[in-house]
């Protein structure tokens, strides 16, 4: 099995879920700050037509897109992280989605790269009110699901902080605890100090 792409991007996501499973599986670090990166666009085009990481190779099965990612390793090694109810199955999609659409946004990516101080002062404003959101959901219990750990707080927890993010949110640094979302901070605090994180975190 092998993951391709540098640790300080989306494919962090996965080497989370990875170690998290406690798969074998080698690193290609495509992108990483050292290496080559115009040698490494021809390798990552062979094997995504989107030209983006990670790309996950599982004995000749090609799967892009990080939420695909880890609910594909879910399904085929995921244990007691997979939920088995179809009601838990469905807010494991609910929340993985949410993530992705309303947390991980290109505007807002697009508002940072502009300089427009007033866009980016609104984005944060709408980022904070979207996290209310989860905090509300988090605030009688210890993961999304109830009392354990699945793939949905991996998959929602990488999305709102990378571990080389170190707890805070996205590019813009948002501390869920100042923004007095206590629910969400302790969860996410929870989250990212596994010891998945940590290895992660030193990787290329």
């Amino acid at each position: 099995m092998i993951l391709y792409g540098t640790s300080k991007s989306r494919a962090s996501r996965s080497l989370v879920m990875l170690e998290e499973l406690r798969l074998v599986y080698d690193h290609v670090p495509l992108f990483s700050p050292g290496r080559n990166h115009a040698a490494d666009r021809p390798i990552l085009d062979s094997i995504n037509p989107n030209s983006h990481i990670p790309v996950l190779d599982d004995d000749g099965l090609i799967v892009w897109e990080s939420m695909a990612i880890n609910l594909y390793l879910a399904e085929k090694y995921g244990s007691t992280l997979l939920p088995a109810s179809p009601t838990d199955r469905a807010m494991t999609y609910q929340w993985s989605f949410w993530a992705q659409t309303e947390i991980d946004r290109s505007d807002w990516n697009r508002a940072r790269r502009s300089g427009d101080e007033s866009q980016i002062r609104s984005d944060r404003e709408a980022l904070i009110g979207a996290l209310g959101i989860l905090d509300q959901a988090l605030g009688d219990r210890p993961f999304l699901l109830g009392d354990q750990l699945t793939v949905v707080d991996i998959n929602v927890a990488t999305t709102l902080s990378e571990p080389h993010e170190l707890g805070l949110i996205g590019w813009q640094r948002a501390d869920p605890a100042e923004a007095g979302l206590k629910a969400l901070s302790t969860w996410l605090r929870k989250v990212a100090s596994r010891p998945s994180y940590k290895r992660v975190l030193s990787l290329p």
